[in-house]
């Protein structure tokens, strides 16, 4: 299912060939599935006085082309948060029509370090020096291709597993946050219909996360639900990245239960409690402010919602290789639907009624 949603491309604003294909594998098991203006997919199911979201972006970092020089290079500009020091040297795909074939590979290129002079080695590429080059050799040629102004790129890095056969671990670009739809359908296939008949569960694939949250603060307005839960990735453990600044959260131990003034406690106390009794593996992660997830703007939205934030450990976010875990996405999948079953019944109590009772 990665590799299906990651061969499509997702660049933010230009979504279109994986909305489809969310689309689609939604309608295998929500009795509804419709999209908003914006381009959130949204599918429901089961009935009842109380309403859960779930809600993971599927939008991904990407580039744009700017201008093509003379010489039909492409100067571009980043489509979300990309750290220039990983993308010099990496093959990218331009996209050029709507479908999983239309594009055009190209690769990032720049001056080599041989020709820099020696106070300049040590420093990082500044992505306005990087230049798409697409084989040919003048703007006509590229246009010819298909290539404007206005396309879109994204690093051509397909999934792949890390290591020998036997390894959990799967690598490539995009699995911020494509991963989380992975966990929705796995999610989904082990709900119990009878156990949803007092829940009303929206399940959303939300857009433009990566430039400000803004498919969550459209779905979750809309919607208003009772509780809203985001899936989402953080930051594991890796080479120069240490415990004392991200938590001890590590690959292969499970789903990560976000615990701050971001989210409501008695959710997380509910989170923890029921993947205790289904014995499924779990980390914790603090968050000590805004965690800059859709959580943040599902916090809020509409006079504000009861939230909750599911983290899938990842390492090398926002890389042309980034690395989870299938135990850990097939865990967070475990995890959602135990707590989607559980809601109803949960103690958990938003502060209006707690006033109401005292």
């Amino acid at each position: 299912m990665l590799k299906d949603l990651l061969e499509r491309p997702g660049v933010t604003g230009f979504e279109e060939q994986r909305r489809r294909c969310i689309a689609d594998y939604f309608s295998r098991f929500c009795e509804n599935v419709s999209m908003d203006v914006i381009g959130n997919v949204i599918g429901t199911m089961g009935d009842g006085d109380r309403s859960i979201m779930l809600a993971g972006h599927y939008d991904q970092i990407g580039f744009m082309i700017l201008y093509i020089d003379d010489d039909g290079y492409a100067c571009f500009k980043q489509i979300g948060g990309w750290d220039p020091r990983v993308i010099y040297g990496t093959r990218v795909r331009v996209w050029t029509g709507s479908q999983p074939t239309s594009f055009v590979t190209g690769t990032i290129g720049a001056q080599p370090v041989h020709l820099l002079e020696r106070e300049e080695r040590e420093k990082t590429v500044k992505m306005d020096d990087m230049r798409i080059d697409l084989g040919v050799s003048s703007r006509e040629e590229a246009e010819k291709l298909g290539v404007s102004p206005g396309c879109v790129a994204t690093v051509d890095s397909p999934v792949a597993r890390l290591g020998g056969a036997g390894s959990d671990l799967v690598v490539g670009a995009g699995l911020d946050d494509s991963c989380s739809i992975v966990a929705f359908i796995k999610g989904l296939e082990l709900m119990e219909i009878e156990r949803l008949k007092k829940t009303k569960v929206y399940v959303v694939a939300t857009v433009q996360e990566e430039i400000g949250l803004r498919g969550a603060l459209v779905s979750g307005y809309n919607i208003a639900p009772w509780c809203a839960i985001a899936v989402d990735v953080t930051h594991a453990i890796s080479p120069g990245v240490k415990a004392t600044k991200v938590g001890d959260i590590r690959l292969g131990r499970g789903p990560v239960i976000s615990v701050g003034p971001n989210f409501t406690r008695d959710l997380w106390n509910a989170m923890m409690k029921q993947a205790k009794d289904r014995k499924i593996p779990f980390q914790v992660e603090p968050v000590p402010a805004a965690s800059g997830t859709d959580a943040w703007a599902l916090q809020v939205i509409r006079g504000g919602r009861i939230s909750g934030l599911i983290s899938v450990p990842n390492r090398y976010m926002h890389s042309p290789n980034e690395v989870i875990s299938i135990n850990d996405l097939e865990n967070t999948g475990r995890l959602l639907a135990a707590i989607v079953e559980s809601i109803h019944d949960s103690d958990i109590t938003d502060f209006t009624q707690f006033y109401k009772k005292n």
